[in-house]
C-alpha cells in the first residue's frame, strides 16, 4: 500500500489527468437523479474543514465526559490528517478539473487549489475509520453495528460525491483512500501500543 502511495503520489504530481478520470467524471456527472445529488451534495458537506474540526471535537468530548482519555486523544491525533493533505498537495502540485471553482472566501487558497490528494477522502477514512475501529473494540451488538455501517457507508461515499461535485478527478480519490488507510492503520497501531502499557498486566 505504501508502494502504491508513492505511485499516486508521483504520478499525480506529473500528469494533470488520466483518460479514465475523464470517463469516471463524465459518467458520474451525467446521473440526473435529484435524490443522487442531495445525497452526493450533502456527504460532501460534511467534509468541509471548520465542521470536520467541530466534528473531532465533539467526539473528543464525548470520550473525555465518558474518562476514555486515550480515546480522545486519539480522535483529537486524526486532525493530523489536515497537515497530511496540506503538506502533500502541496508537493504533488496538481491542478483541480478546470470545472472547479474556489471560494473567493477560503482562507486556505493556496492549498486548496490543488487536487491531490483529496482532504475530503482522507478525512473521512481517517476520522470515521477511527470511530468505526473503536465501535469494533468497545460496543457491542446492534450499537456496534450502527456505528460501523454509518461510517463505513460515508467513507464509501465521499469519494464519488469529490468527483461528482468536480472538485476531483478519480484519481485522486484513488491514491486518498491510500494514503487515507495507510495512515488509518498509524494511528491503530499507536492506539494499541498505548493500550497494551495502560493494562494491568
Amino acid at each position: 500500500m505504501l508502494a502504491c502511495a508513492i505511485v499516486f503520489s508521483f504520478t499525480a504530481h506529473i500528469f494533470a489527468v488520466f483518460p479514465f478520470d475523464l470517463k469516471i467524471s463524465h459518467e458520474l456527472q451525467e446521473e440526473k437523479n435529484p435524490v443522487f445529488a442531495l445525497v452526493m451534495q450533502g456527504v460532501s458537506a460534511i467534509g468541509d474543514t471548520w465542521i470536520g474540526i467541530v466534528m473531532i471535537g465533539a467526539v473528543s468530548a464525548f470520550y473525555i465526559a465518558r474518562r476514555q482519555l486515550l480515546e480522545a486523544g486519539f480522535i483529537l491525533a486524526t486532525l493530523s490528517n489536515f497537515v497530511l493533505t496540506s503538506v502533500l498537495k502541496v508537493l504533488v502540485a496538481r491542478p483541480r478539473p478546470p470545472y472547479f471553482f474556489l471560494d473567493p472566501s477560503d482562507i486556505f487558497q493556496s492549498i486548496n487549489q490543488y487536487s491531490f490528494p483529496s482532504g475530503h477522502v482522507l478525512f473521512f477514512v481517517v476520522f470515521f475509520g477511527f470511530i468505526a475501529y473503536l465501535a469494533w473494540l468497545h460496543r457491542t451488538g446492534f450499537a456496534r453495528i450502527r456505528v460501523i455501517a454509518l461510517c463505513s457507508a460515508l467513507v464509501m461515499l465521499i469519494g464519488p460525491s469529490r468527483v461528482y461535485l468536480g472538485a476531483h478527478w478519480a484519481s485522486d480519490v484513488m491514491g486518498s483512500y491510500i494514503i487515507g488507510v495507510l495512515w488509518l492503520f498509524v494511528l491503530i497501531l499507536g492506539y494499541q501500543l498505548l493500550s497494551r502499557k495502560r493494562t494491568p498486566d
